[in-house]
């Protein structure tokens, strides 16, 4: 079964240590897509950064100007 995550956070700091692996290990679970939201600028770059090192990722970000 695929699965789509459409709501996560590896973003969060709590993962700094052992992003890659946790994203390695949901994704051999069966999450093939994930969006990871950004709720302020800062984790929003983070988000961005994330999107683009996987290829299943997808990054949604908060504007600044809200």
């Amino acid at each position: 079964m695929k699965l789509f995550d459409t709501h996560s956070h590896y973003n969060d700091e709590k993962f700094d240590e052992d992003r890659d692996e946790i994203i390695k290990l949901i994704y051999e679970a069966g999450v093939k897509n994930t969006v990871v939201v950004g709720d302020n600028i800062e984790n929003s770059k983070k988000v961005v950064e994330i999107a683009k090192k996987y290829n299943f990722i997808y990054a949604a970000v908060r504007n600044s100007s809200m």
